[in-house]
């Protein structure tokens, strides 16, 4: 059974009205053949760059929020009549689906968001007019690049939010941005010289290798279904904290109640889901200093420098209480929608130098205390 919420439906539905108004209104001025060439080009140098990063990155995904061709249709976007920029983005998504195999539904969100996109920074860069935008190089020709560069930003994460999909930090940004620049400089340019297409190739190679590049650092660090530290970052940084710190340091190991009965019950889809939603939790009850990482399992440990006994104490508290609260709506192994209000935690407290010298003493104190929690009846703080 489906369960994706109508306002999603709607939010698509209105993307490809959209695009299909756009497309069709925008053909009451013909595109001329200096366009059709000018596409024909930036659709070579295109694939000639998606080509480039498939071999040189074999078997990842792109996770670059403007996606593998956002540099080359916004170049378009720039540089061409509209209704070549946006069967260039039709192109380029249907290469790119017979060459890496993407579900259809893929291809169709994919072109929709990247179609909106483009009729964004298409009119914020002529300002609302249909015609090509045409930037000189003055200060009215960056101030519309800047423009088209945020307007499709602004689309893009918007289409985000209608799909749920995890928006990045500071620096994907500034790579998203950086490719976008990249494409709308290129498109000022190249009406006065096709060859700066190709030139931009090897640009945006870069650009997309920096990309993949964050990628594996976040998936070696952040465990991916808590969007916490994972297990052996987080242990570096516990080591770090007690070899460079002076001051106390809490340390809490935080276990849910019956995890295994929930995912028996409920099937580990729901299992997942209350990992994300405790995982969540953590990084809203820690401050900036702080460090949550997923143990294994269902097993939390969380680094509080600077804290002392009371400040520990009182973190562990909260972090119980605020799991206890949530409500999980999620679905169970028969795909019914049910709502998971019974997560509970046992949290177990050690604070250095009072409980150890090292992290992994203060985590085998802290452990310890799980298990004294755990007899005690759960969803308590020991320490």
């Amino acid at each position: 059974m489906d369960h994706t919420p109508v306002w999603v439906y709607a939010g698509r539905l209105l993307a490809v009205a959209g695009v299909v108004v756009v497309a069709g209104a925008a053909r009451i001025l013909p595109a001329e053949s200096t366009d059709w060439a000018l596409a024909c080009t930036i659709l070579v140098a295109a694939i000639a760059q998606f080509e480039l990063t498939r071999r040189l990155h074999a078997g990842r995904d792109d996770e670059t929020g403007g996606g593998v061709t956002a540099a080359w249709t916004m170049a378009a976007a720039i540089a061409v009549h509209l209704t070549l920029a946006i069967a260039l983005v039709l192109v380029l998504h249907l290469y790119r689906l017979l060459r890496e195999r993407h579900g259809g539904g893929d291809l169709f969100d994919a072109f929709t968001g990247n179609a909106s996109a483009v009729i964004a920074a298409h009119f914020a860069a002529s300002l609302g007019a249909w015609a090509t935008p045409s930037p000189q190089a003055d200060t009215r020709g960056v101030i519309a690049i800047a423009a088209a560069v945020a307007a499709w930003l602004v689309v893009d994460h918007a289409v985000g939010l209608l799909r749920r999909r995890p928006s990045g930090g500071a620096a994907d940004l500034g790579l998203d941005a950086a490719l976008l620049a990249t494409g709308a400089i290129v498109g000022a340019l190249a009406p006065s010289g096709f060859l700066v297409v190709f030139a931009a190739v090897p640009v945006v190679v870069m650009l997309h290798g920096a990309a993949f590049t964050r990628q594996l650092a976040d998936e070696a660090s952040v465990d991916q279904k808590t969007g916490l530290a994972t297990a052996a970052h987080w242990q570096a940084g516990a080591d770090h904290a007690f070899t460079e710190g002076r001051g106390p340091i809490g340390v809490l190991m935080v276990d849910l109640d019956h995890f295994k009965r929930l995912n028996d019950t409920h099937g580990h889809r729901a299992g997942d889901d209350v990992l994300a939603a405790v995982g969540g939790c953590l990084r809203t009850q820690l401050r900036g200093i702080d460090l949550g990482g997923r143990f294994g399992g269902e097993e939390f440990t969380v680094l509080l420098p600077g804290a002392d006994v009371a400040d520990t104490m009182s973190a562990a508290e909260r972090i119980r209480t605020t799991i206890s609260a949530l409500h999980v709506t999620t679905v169970d192994k028969h795909g019914r929608r049910v709502v998971i209000s019974d997560v509970t935690a046992s949290v177990g407290v050690a604070v250095h130098p009072y409980d150890g010298a090292t992290a992994d003493e203060c985590l085998r104190v802290a452990d310890s205390h799980v298990y004294q929690a755990k007899q005690q009846g759960r969803n308590t703080v020991v320490g």
